[in-house]
């Protein structure tokens, strides 16, 4: 019997660029309020963020409201038909313009004190603001956000000049494009929401592997032929795909889709596709503080409803995987605040791309750089 105890050390970083030789990153970047405060500035407002879709600004005067790393903005569609985004903030006292979802007829007017701007973000008008010398309606331009139609997605970068989605993700465009040729004309049929105690990186490790699916998602590996699965890393981006098992007894798929993907683009949002989709499946994930986390899941058909096949995907996905996932997840999370756990292997090996963790290594990295150039 022995009195010492065994404890791993929290000031050795084992984390290497050879995800074949690398440790995973430290618990405590999953768990420290300071490391989630750095994450906001040096992720989150740095990165291209999901929030929408193209049919929900269709027409002019559309808008809809978002949150990225605590900046209110809002997207719209300007009177010409450009796509718009603005910090949804007046500049008279900082009150919020819009909420919720709606449409305009070109003019936008603050709750508080009544300024008007246009769609296009210039101040048309400041109440009583004629009585005042040197007023200038120039001054009191809102604040542009960068937005881009990704694939008929609408995503928002709050960086002063940021890269186009093409350059920042080569190559992602063809493959959400070869899950529906004509992304723009879908619409949302079905969405769900997930809040999880658990850490969005812990949520993110858990999406870009299946090293965990043979043991924990026995439907899953019914569903699909593992043998034939696939992961896959790119710049910025990957991708995991796998064809339906003949006859296999989760739901059958008698049309749509005949495999499964997942493409997950950094730093928090894959595109998909179960078997039996027509449209594209989006996976999200928001961190609501440093340890817990908002997870939507939302599918877009080509007519806005689910058929049959589409639903059972959906009600598979709601009430098996998922909650498989998100048990996994709170479990996780609480052991990466043990004193007994600091690091741990990644299982990388190349000829078995249905359950190696390379692209969990991939997503850890730019993580870690993310971090280190804050």
């Amino acid at each position: 019997m022995t009195n010492s105890a065994v404890r791993p050390d929290p000031t050795v970083d084992r984390f290497n660029a050879d995800p074949i030789r690398s440790f995973t990153m430290a618990a405590s970047l999953y768990t420290d309020p300071d490391v989630a405060e750095r994450e906001r500035d040096a992720i989150f407002a740095n990165s291209w963020q999901w929030v929408g879709h193209a049919s929900d600004v269709a027409e002019a005067g559309n808008y809809f409201t978002a949150s990225i790393a605590g900046e209110r903005i809002f997207v719209i569609r300007d009177t010409e038909g450009e796509l718009r985004a603005f910090f949804n903030v007046c500049l008279h006292r900082g009150h919020s313009l819009l909420e919720g979802s709606g449409k305009l007829d070109g003019l936008i007017t603050c709750p508080y004190h009544a300024w008007v701007y246009e769609s296009t973000g210039a101040l048309k008008g400041a109440r009583m603001s004629e009585r005042m010398p040197d007023f200038d309606v120039a001054d009191f331009r809102l604040g542009d956000v960068a937005v881009e139609n990704f694939c008929g997605f609408i995503f928002v970068h709050l960086g002063e000049a940021p890269e186009a989605m093409d350059t920042c993700y080569p190559g992602l465009s063809e493959a959400v494009s070869a899950l529906h040729q004509n992304p723009d004309t879908l619409s949302l049929a079905r969405d769900s929401t997930f809040d999880i105690a658990g850490n969005w990186k812990n949520v993110g490790d858990n999406l870009l592997e299946c090293y965990h699916c043979h043991p924990t998602h026995k439907d899953f590996v019914d569903l699909i032929d593992m043998s034939a699965y696939r992961n896959d890393t790119f710049e910025r981006w990957s991708i995991q795909t796998g064809p339906a098992s003949t006859g296999n007894g989760v739901y059958e798929v008698t049309s749509g889709a005949a495999g499964f993907t997942s493409a997950f683009a950094w730093p928090n949002i894959s595109f998909g596709q179960l078997p039996g989709h027509r449209g594209i499946f989006i996976f999200h994930f928001v961190p609501t503080g440093p340890e817990t986390t908002r997870q939507r899941v939302a599918y877009y058909s080509p007519d806005g409803e689910e058929n049959h096949v589409e639903e059972a995907a959906f009600d598979y996905f709601n009430n098996v995987l998922g909650p498989e996932d998100v048990a996994l997840v709170e479990n996780v999370q609480i052991g990466l605040r043990s004193q007994a756990y600091h690091q741990g292997k990644f299982i990388c090996i190349p000829d078995r791309p249905e359950i190696s963790e390379h692209a969990v290594h991939h997503f850890q990295s730019m993580v870690v750089e993310a971090l280190e150039t804050d």
